[in-house]
């Protein structure tokens, strides 16, 4: 696609390509962008455009690949290049790289070998993009050496201590803290939600696991949320617009809460799921709403525990799951006997993100 025209007004620019396609640009967005108002390639804006005074454009040129500028009371011209400008459509942000899914993802479930992630950045960026298009990854012939687990999260990012410490251990504990350290059959949750942010992935590598049971169960919150959001819209927008309360307390210790949607959006897409039922507080809801607002949340937790919704796998020694902890719930079936150890910790997805866009930049 190249550019065949422009024109302007003092307050849009208009961009006629040869496909037949027209985008239109803000004056004072473009002038918030010129490219020689940042500091380094890419780097921080040297100017507030908020103390200027008000944008208006008096002069508009083009070639097939760039189109240059020129403001009121400026000299210059400033020039944008057409494939930079193009990738800012007139429809907003794009959300198309999230992959929702359900049990059929079952049949292809594949896990990625550690030592290829971590020597060949063609594989590591497979990786990263599954973790960040479907949620989840799954890694093997990680080395059964506590705290390896931070090599892996050395991949990408860097690990995120909490109240439970850079690392955790998920085992049979004689007097535990939390139900994840005892054998008991754990329902489809998220972690953290009484965290303001919460940790947005979590690490689970299998260093023992001669349990009788215990798989590892995930579920695409997204999708179970975008299909309410189809079938059941009141009862959806019950859940983006009404705040609850999570609390995490251990006395002398802790004392964690948080405020917020079961389900939020950003950019009109569902963007988190907190669903936790053993930390949820009650309900400070006005009487009048209750009653359709547990409706709703009961639906919420019903469509998150269906079969149709979850996929199970067992890890065995040496096997790691990642997944984004804003939106994968996990649980685990119960166990009668048997060890069964999991190393966990959290990391952050900026980093991950980051990561991403750098191995795209480079390979």
């Amino acid at each position: 696609m190249s550019v065949q025209s422009v024109s302007n007004n003092a307050n849009w620019l208009q961009v006629d390509y040869d496909n037949g396609e027209t985008q239109r640009y803000l004056a004072s967005w473009l002038r918030d962008n010129i490219g020689s108002g940042r500091h380094l390639d890419h780097g921080q804006r040297t100017f507030d455009l908020n103390l200027m005074e008000k944008v208006s454009i008096t002069e508009s040129l083009s070639s097939a690949e760039q189109i240059k500028i020129k403001f009121d009371g400026e000299e210059t011209f400033h020039t944008f290049d057409e494939a930079w400008l193009r990738g800012f459509s007139n429809d907003g942000p794009s959300t198309a790289n999230k992959k929702l899914w359900g049990a059929e993802l079952q049949s292809s479930l594949r896990f990625v070998d550690f030592d290829a992630a971590a020597t060949d950045d063609s594989t590591l960026l497979e990786l990263l993009s599954h973790i960040d298009q479907y949620g989840f990854a799954l890694i093997e012939n990680v080395p059964c050496i506590p705290e390896t687990i931070f090599k892996v999260v050395d991949l990408f990012g860097y690990v995120r201590e909490t109240n439970y410490g850079s690392l955790f251990d998920v085992r049979v504990e004689p007097d535990p803290a939390n139900l994840a350290f005892t054998s008991a059959e754990i329902g489809m949750h998220t972690d953290n939600p009484y965290r303001n942010p919460v940790p947005g992935l979590q690490l689970l590598h299998c260093l023992v696991n001669d349990s009788d049971g215990g798989e590892n169960q995930l579920v695409d919150g997204f999708n179970v949320a975008e299909q309410m959001r189809t079938s059941q819209p009141e009862a959806f927008k019950l859940l983006t617009g009404t705040a609850v309360d999570f609390r995490y307390f251990e006395s002398g210790s802790a004392d964690l809460q948080n405020r917020s949607p079961l389900v939020s959006m950003l950019d009109g897409m569902v963007s988190e799921i907190r669903y936790n039922s053993r930390s949820i507080q009650a309900f400070d809801i006005p009487a009048n709403e209750l009653d359709a607002f547990y409706d709703a949340y009961r639906l919420l937790g019903r469509s998150l525990h269906r079969a149709s919704a979850r996929i199970e796998f067992r890890l065995g020694p040496g096997q790691l799951v990642i997944f984004d902890n804003q939106r994968i719930l996990h649980g685990r079936s119960s166990y009668r006997q048997g060890a069964r150890h999991l190393q966990g910790c959290y990391a952050d997805k900026d980093a991950l993100r980051s990561r991403i866009r750098v191995l795209e930049g480079t390979l």
